[in-house]
């Protein structure tokens, strides 16, 4: 009896931590159209991400001006209002490292997300797309060796 409710127990945690963190979905793409690679190489030493530690944060669609802060070892890497173009849905993008979780913090709907470096890998870009559904803030992380084109 003990082991049914221990496991019932681990279920219902599991369940529960699942629903806190349904608000991030990741996906890999190298599918779409990009720029050319003259074009990504000047982007990646524009960022100072030319190394192999470092990737680029791409905000994409969804920012509207609420403050993010981005943080890297409890150290404020980003903090600024972006906001997305309507037509090339680019907000800003920085550099960082990408051997340590990044943890992105959206003042507006006090969320905050925790981008995990295993999740990154060896790719140079990480586009963050921010939308509402059912009333509730979610965000979707693309990582991708492709840099889209953002004019």
């Amino acid at each position: 009896m003990k082991k049914i409710i221990f496991l019932a127990i681990v279920v219902f945690f599991y369940n529960c931590s699942s629903v806190l963190h349904s608000n991030v979905s990741y996906q890999t793409r190298n599918d779409f159209k990009g720029v050319a690679e003259n074009t990504k190489n000047e982007f990646l030493k524009q960022k100072n991400a030319t190394s192999n530690t470092k990737s680029v944060l791409i905000l994409s669609q969804g920012f509207k001006g609420e403050k993010i802060i981005v943080k890297q070892n409890e150290k404020i890497i980003y903090s600024e209002y972006p906001i997305s173009h309507v037509k090339t849905k680019y907000a800003d993008s920085f550099s960082f490292n990408n051997t340590v979780d990044l943890i992105l913090y959206d003042n507006y709907s006090k969320e905050e997300i925790t981008i995990k470096s295993d999740k990154i890998g060896n790719n140079k870009f990480i586009y963050v797309m921010k939308y509402i559904e059912n009333e509730k803030t979610k965000y979707k992380i693309t990582v991708s060796n492709t840099l889209r084109a953002m004019k």
